[in-house]
């Protein structure tokens, strides 16, 4: 692994500090919700009733549990995001003009900036929510109905942790913010794939917004979506440009899934 210079540390200053803050915040939030406010012992007396307690305390123990993991699966996307950043190679063809550069960039601020956001009680509380008990008390759903929604938005989120940790160790130094070509990957998800990343964040935000319980969160998948389609076609446009062989891999590959013939 070849060092990282001052003169790339400069360069690279706003991206690495805004990286470093947001990993930095959930962080402090999670150790904060956990030891400061009493969660860990919260769950840990919630554990040890949970025989005599019935479906309400099983549902309060993963609906907790899932609080701490959708920091958890956040902080550990955000700082391989912050890792693949500070050890790319330099690029054969920046990024030029509004589309290269500021789209990319705002494409993945978006989504990063709005579920920290979510992250944090006090910007919560300000948000609408979907109220887990309040539905159970009102509408007459199942504690269990409730919970399993939570699971699956924990499922969901970490199969896209999972599979985005895959593409970035496929990309390892390729990696890219802006429209830039460094070069081209065809190994591992890129064999099938021609934007695996973009693909397995789609599934990874779906879950934090499944997670968040708001409409604020759904609205932010949506929005992210629309954003990664548009941004997986300018990086394509650059790449045909710039590398003769990509027209080749376009042609064996999918888009965001598997090519199926």
């Amino acid at each position: 692994m070849a060092p990282v210079s001052l003169k790339k540390l400069k360069r690279e200053a706003v991206p690495l500090l805004f990286f470093g803050a947001v990993v930095s915040v959930k962080v402090y939030f999670l150790g904060k919700t956990l030891f400061v406010e009493g969660l860990w012992w919260e769950l840990l007396n919630l554990i040890s009733h949970r025989q005599s307690g019935g479906d309400w305390v099983n549902y309060l123990v993963l609906d907790k549990l899932s609080f701490v993991f959708y920091y958890v699966i956040a902080i550990l996307f955000d700082a391989l995001v912050f890792a693949s950043y500070l050890m790319r190679l330099e690029p054969q063809s920046r990024a030029k003009g509004f589309w290269e550069t500021v789209y990319p960039l705002a494409t993945v601020l978006l989504p990063v900036l709005g579920f920290t956001l979510l992250t944090i009680p006090g910007i919560r509380e300000l948000l609408p929510t979907y109220n887990a008990r309040a539905l159970v008390f009102e509408y007459g759903l199942s504690p269990i109905l409730v919970l399993m929604v939570h699971v699956t938005g924990l499922v969901i989120g970490a199969i896209g942790a999972a599979l985005s940790f895959t593409a970035l160790w496929s990309l390892k130094r390729s990696f890219s913010l802006m429209a830039e070509v460094r070069e081209l990957v065809t190994t591992g998800l890129y064999r099938r794939i021609r934007h695996p990343l973009y693909m397995s964040e789609i599934i990874h935000i779906f879950g934090l917004a499944i997670l968040s319980a708001s409409p604020v969160g759904l609205g932010l998948f949506v929005i992210a979506v629309a954003m990664q389609v548009v941004r997986a076609k300018i990086e394509e446009k650059k790449f045909l440009q710039t590398v003769p062989e990509y027209a080749g891999f376009k042609s064996n590959t999918g888009f965001l899934w598997p090519k199926l013939w």
